[in-house]
């Protein structure tokens, strides 16, 4: 997942890597769902932690894995 992606990646590469734009990336990590390092006032994005933000939504609360969405694909 993410091969063609650097380990360490910037707020615009984990954004594009999801599919999302630069904004909803930075609510993300505002709001704590994606862990982040911040170095000085970069923010960098380990990619085990974007893998690790989407295993976390593919579980409900109670552990059980949830139904794929019709045309996406299982991880």
């Amino acid at each position: 997942m993410f091969s063609e992606y650097p380990d360490v990646l910037t707020v615009e590469e984990a954004g594009k890597a999801l599919g999302i734009c630069k904004k909803s990336m930075y609510r993300l990590l505002d709001e704590g769902d994606i862990k982040h390092l911040r170095i000085g006032r970069m923010i960098k994005i380990p990619k085990r932690f974007l893998v690790d933000y989407i295993l976390e939504k593919c579980y409900n609360a109670d552990g059980r894995r949830l139904p794929v969405i019709e045309g996406g694909s299982e991880l």
